[in-house]
Parts: C-alpha cells; structure tokens; sequence
C-alpha cells in the first residue's frame, strides 16, 4: 500500500506548525437528502482520476442515507485501519445542525459534535495521530467546542466552513483542495487552492492538532489556573500551614510545590492528547508543542515568585 506524507502548511495567510502526517486513501461518507445537490459524489468524481494516475490510491465513496448507515461507515474505516495499518483521508458531506451542536444526517438524524468526537478518537488513535479530516458541514468548528484537558486529539488536522456554505462553494472549493494536495501532498499549497477556488465564498478554517492542544491548555489555565488564582491558593495553603506551625522556610516552598502539579496536569494531558501512551514516538514528534507550554509555566511561576 502506498503512503504519502503531508507537508507542514500555511492556512490563508496564518502560520501553523503542524507535523508531517500520511494519507494512503481517501473515504468520502455522504449522507444527504437524495433531493439536493450530491456534493460528496461529484467530489469524487472530480479528484479520482488525479487520485489514480498520480498517488495510485484509491477514493471511496460511501453513501450513508441512514444513522446506522452512517455509523456502520465509520466503523469499517475503523477496521481497516487497523487490519492493514491504513492511513485515510477522511471527508465527511452532511448537514450541520442550525443550533451548531452537531451534524444532521440524510434520515435527519442528529449527530452531537461529542458523539462524533469519540468515533474519530478511535479513528486517529489507530492512525498514531495521522488522521485528516475534512468536514462539507456548516459550523463545523464548533467541533473544537468540545475538547477539554482530559481528551484525546479527534484528528491531526480538521478542516471544514466555520460558518454556512453553499454547495456550489464545497464542489469547487473542496475539489480544488484535493487535486492540489494530490499533485503536491502539500498542504500548505492545497489551502491556498481552497482559497483561490472559483466559488469559494465561505470563511474555512484548519485546526492542527497542535493548535487544539494549545487552546485547550490555555482555556484550561484562563479558567482554572490563572496567575491570581494560583496566588490565591497558595497564600491560602500559607496561611493554614503558619497556624499549624509550619516553618517560614517550607512554607515559602509552597507556590513552587502548586506550578510543579500545573507540570504534571500539562504532561499528562500532552500524553494523552497526542496518544503518547500508546504511540511513544508521538511523544518526539509533537514535543515542539509541550515544550511551549512548560515555558508558558515557568516564566509565570518566575514572576511570581520575584
């Protein structure tokens, strides 16, 4: 089976540090009114040919008119993946609910962004962390949403409309994307492509699994752990230690002892995020990202303690 690696990209102008990933295969699951425009059907009519002539892999199309359809998709791509140590593509072309908390399917079944969350952790834990996913669903990064310090990544990379989008946009625009990262395996120029489209009007966005652990860490920290916050606890633990007579000097150890557990809540969640446990080479791979936030900690811990 032939595997492509992905080139680190840059997204609409922005910067992203995202690690090399593989594709071995594309899988587009639609599940869509039979009514309306087949945008996952012409998407792969557009881009199997390139897919076969040049990368020699093949693009799948799966149609899902049901839940149980749609689940029964996920599954064998599951399968696969682990039987034959598969590298897909994933592209996913159904409705996004109104209210943003999910998918709607073709039987107008709902999907919560959760439940599909916990389906593509399984999905990019097989894969070590090289899972794509491409989403032709509205509000798609609402996604994000759901993610706290104690998940794993759902994908390497996620790309998909932040906010409503024609079908005349996904077919040019999704089309465009594919065929440049099958010519290049670059990310990075297939975005501009994205971009460039004729008919793309939308605003797209690209989350790295990098940049998830990034914001999850830092809602983390602006929530639970900000510099007052970890002021607070420890002139509190201080003051409770003085009145049991603790000495001054071990007191005074008190504020290091609490930033030294933000350590150890960041290393387990970086392990467990980039499946570390499971895949160790992840743990060199990503290290980039861990070592920004330990220096995040240390320079607050230093300020603080001046």
């Amino acid at each position: 089976m032939k595997c492509w690696r992905i080139s680190k990209p840059l997204m609409l102008g922005l910067e992203l540090t995202m690690t090399d990933a593989r594709f071995s295969r594309i899988v587009i699951i639609q599940s869509l009114p039979s009514i309306e425009s087949q945008t996952g059907r012409h998407l792969r009519d557009a881009i199997e040919p390139t897919a076969k002539a040049l990368r020699h892999i093949p693009v799948e199309f799966v149609e899902a008119p049901t839940a149980s359809d749609f689940w029964t998709a996920l599954d064998r791509v599951h399968k696969t993946i682990e039987n034959s140590m598969d590298y897909p593509i994933l592209h996913l072309e159904c409705h996004g609910l109104s209210d943003k908390t999910g998918l709607s399917l073709a039987d107008r079944t709902p999907v919560t962004w959760i439940e599909l969350k916990a389906v593509l952790v399984r999905l990019n834990q097989a894969t070590c962390c090289n899972l794509l996913v491409t989403l032709a669903a509205c509000h798609g990064a609402m996604l994000m949403e759901t993610l706290d310090v104690h998940d794993r990544s759902p994908c390497w990379g996620l790309l998909g409309p932040s906010g409503e989008v024609s079908p005349p946009d996904l077919k040019s625009s999704y089309s465009a994307f594919f065929l440049e990262l099958l010519r290049s395996a670059n990310t990075e120029a297939a975005c501009f492509s994205l971009r460039d489209s004729p008919d793309c009007r939308a605003k797209y966005f690209l989350f790295t699994a990098e940049d998830m652990f990034r914001d999850v860490f830092r809602v983390y920290r602006a929530t639970c752990s900000t510099k007052d916050q970890m002021t607070e606890r420890a002139d509190r633990f201080a003051q409770i230690f003085k009145k049991h007579g603790m000495p001054d000097d071990e007191v005074s150890s008190i504020r290091p002892v609490l930033y030294e557990e933000e350590y150890k809540v960041l290393e387990r969640f970086y392990k467990r995020f980039f499946f570390v446990d499971r895949c160790p080479k992840n743990g060199l791979r990503f290290n980039r990202c861990i070592r920004g936030a330990y220096s995040m900690i240390r320079d607050e811990c230093g300020s603080i303690n001046k």
